[in-house]
């Protein structure tokens, strides 16, 4: 592969997931599908692009958030901003450890589960120091666990999809860190 099909590669699945979970944080306002992107990136990017991508995802979601959508520009909806990017970092590096061996449907689906549980964790955890565990009811979590579910397959499939009809742009890369 040359040189400037591998660097499309290496940069059309990333903006192409970012796109995506930007497009659904306008459509789905507060229910950014953090978890769901962080599993997707780790089973088919290289540890660097996946960090990346989680960040940037995260970054454009708050930006579209506090500039868009009317975010409180005050002190505890910024931490919790940075919040959810930890999570969502943590998300994926648990996630990339665990398909360290191998992306199977399986493993995909105790990854995501775990994943989840992992940022819903962190998060509480967070809402006990500073306030916000109302949040936390069962049917919330739920409906979050859906939305990220939903957004986990999507993006897996979009993957499988455009690897198969665009290969020069969205072969597979390299799984090594």
């Amino acid at each position: 592969m040359s040189a400037s099909n591998s660097a499309t590669r290496d940069i059309a699945w990333p903006l192409t997931l970012a796109a995506a979970t930007i497009l659904g944080t306008l459509a789905t306002a507060c229910m950014m599908p953090f978890v769901g992107l962080a599993v997707v990136a780790a089973a088919t990017m290289r540890k660097p692009a996946m960090l990346v991508t989680i960040v940037g995802a995260w970054a454009a979601n708050q930006l579209l958030g506090f500039g868009l959508l009317g975010y409180p520009l005050e002190g505890y909806a910024l931490a919790w901003g940075v919040a959810l990017g930890a999570a969502s970092v943590a998300a994926g590096l648990l996630a990339r450890a665990a398909f360290a061996e191998s992306v199977t449907l399986p493993r995909a689906l105790a990854v995501f589960a775990a994943a989840f549980v992992l940022d819903e964790a962190l998060l509480y955890a967070f809402a006990l120091a500073v306030g916000g565990t109302a949040t936390f009811t069962p049917a919330i979590v739920l409906r979050l666990f859906a939305n990220d579910a939903l957004w986990c397959g999507v993006l897996a499939g979009l993957h499988v999809v455009l690897t198969r009809a665009a290969p020069r742009w969205y072969a597979a890369a390299p799984r090594a860190a």
